[in-house]
């Protein structure tokens, strides 16, 4: 697997386009499917006040059309921490949207916390049942559209803090094969 790395022409575009795509084309879990609870435990200024969503949207090459969307709920920090179950399979391409109250400007691209040890945001996968990703958030300014912008730079602690926060330009894309 290797991560996916674009830059958009707008933030607000990116991230309508990736919902609208996403809502419509998300598979539905069977009740037979083996799931994994996913707990994110996350540390940095307002933890709990930002928003985490769940993605694992996987294609089998660069510019192929996905094989699998999936887009889990929307969810407020709580106690510094967030739980999601994902099909176990999904794993294999989950990403993560974080939204922290003080993020500010346009970076040009829609940020996603780094999950793998290159530096991307597609998480390596899992078979286990239940699994915890200690997410660090810390802020950081990069030249966006006419301004400095103040982003997230999250990213597991396991695989280390990126110089840039990877992202996306229209959906969090992952390349593996089925």
């Amino acid at each position: 697997m290797r991560r996916i790395f674009a830059r958009a022409s707008g933030v607000g575009m990116a991230i309508a386009l990736a919902v609208g795509l996403l809502a419509s084309t998300a598979p539905v879990a069977s009740a037979a499917e083996e799931m994994t609870t996913v707990t994110v435990k996350v540390k940095g200024p307002g933890a709990n006040k930002m928003r985490i969503t769940p993605y694992s949207v996987a294609q089998e090459e660069p510019g192929a059309a996905p094989f699998r969307m999936w887009k889990g709920d929307r969810q407020r920090v709580k106690n510094r921490k967030v739980t999601f179950t994902i099909p176990t399979a999904y794993t294999d391409s989950m990403s993560l949207l974080v939204e922290p109250t003080w993020e500010r400007g346009s970076a040009g691209y829609v940020p996603m916390a780094a999950l793998s040890k290159d530096g991307g945001y597609c998480y390596p996968g899992t078979k286990e049942a239940r699994v915890t990703i200690k997410l660090t958030v810390v802020k950081q300014k990069v030249e966006g559209y006419g301004e400095t912008a103040v982003i997230p730079n999250a990213y597991w602690v396991k695989a280390g803090k990126p110089d840039t926060p990877p992202g996306h330009q229209d959906a969090p894309y992952c390349e593996v094969s089925r």
